[in-house]
């Protein structure tokens, strides 16, 4: 009796260190949920302008060797591709080579959207022609006459006799309505003017710049930073000036080229988030050395 009772203490004891220790385990468990994504964390879809292209593609790269955790898709289309896209809900940024219309304001309101402007970069519009061709200077005034469609020899801007073949942005492009209000309508001062019918419109700067450098007619414009020695860059006369400027990164800031812009990105209101921690990265100086890096001009030194 002795020996069957020490038995059962024996396994009651068993039993009872047996309950305490799964007792004490129980609470230990492996968690099922993710971790917690740092700040940085999220989905940014930026769609639009495709002289913004190159500084968002580079963005996106260098952004994401330090935040790989943040999706960044960047892609082209245009300026108003862009606008259409933020106002549809399907980007959180777009990119613009121009400022926001009215009626996309409209537009905007009507969708319960707050389109907010981040000026990111300054950029100059490059009237280029082919390398064989003798002219080196345009005045503004001559530049409307041929992209209008008024002048349509080369002869009659002093070039040889032949005829000018215009090659000129789609009107989705922000560069196109740039260039138009720039020059085309000589700074709207004459709203009736157009791009002449027969302008070959491509959908990129670089359409334009092939072209350009396969038609020896040929002239066009593209975003200053696309510029190669497969195109003559021409120097522009101001409206009313006498002095033909280079479309240099040093013109464009200090506002001596006649043909610069503002380039920016839209968000839905003030941006929050991984979008204001990566327009916030961009407009610092690691961004705005990549704006430099492109042949573009920063907005702070």
């Amino acid at each position: 009796m002795i020996a069957a009772l020490a038995i059962v203490l024996a396994v009651s004891m068993i039993g009872a260190i047996g309950g305490c220790a799964r007792r004490q385990m129980e609470p230990v468990q492996i968690a099922t949920e993710p971790p917690q994504a740092s700040s940085q964390a999220g989905t940014i879809r930026q769609i639009g302008s495709t002289t913004v292209l190159p500084i968002a593609e580079a963005w996106q790269k260098k952004y994401n060797e330090r935040h790989p955790d943040v999706s960044i898709a960047v892609s082209g289309g245009g300026s108003g591709t862009g606008i259409k896209a933020l106002i549809a809900g399907t980007a959180e940024i777009a990119d613009a080579s121009r400022a926001i219309k009215d009626k996309e304001k409209k537009q905007a309101d009507e969708a319960g959207i707050e389109p907010v402007e981040h000026t990111i970069a300054y950029d100059g519009i490059a009237v280029i022609v082919h390398p064989d061709n003798p002219l080196d200077v345009l005045s503004v005034e001559q530049l409307s006459d041929i992209f209008s469609g008024k002048v349509r020899d080369w002869k009659d801007v002093g070039g040889d006799t032949s005829e000018i073949q215009i090659v000129s942005r789609d009107s989705a492009s922000g560069t196109y309505e740039a260039f138009k209000e720039m020059v085309v309508t000589l700074g709207k001062t004459d709203k009736e003017r157009d791009y002449a019918p027969e302008a070959l419109r491509q959908s990129s700067n670089q359409g334009v710049l092939t072209i350009v450098a396969q038609t020896k007619t040929a002239i066009g414009y593209v975003g200053l930073s696309y510029i190669d020695d497969t195109v003559k860059g021409i120097r522009v006369i101001p409206m009313g000036g006498e002095e033909a400027v280079e479309a240099t990164v040093e013109a464009v800031k200090d506002g001596s080229y006649p043909v610069s812009r503002s380039l920016y990105m839209y968000t839905n209101g003030e941006p929050t988030g991984a979008v204001k921690e990566y327009l916030d990265w961009g407009k610092g100086a690691a961004g705005q050395a990549i704006v430099a890096e492109l042949g573009f001009v920063p907005v702070a030194d």
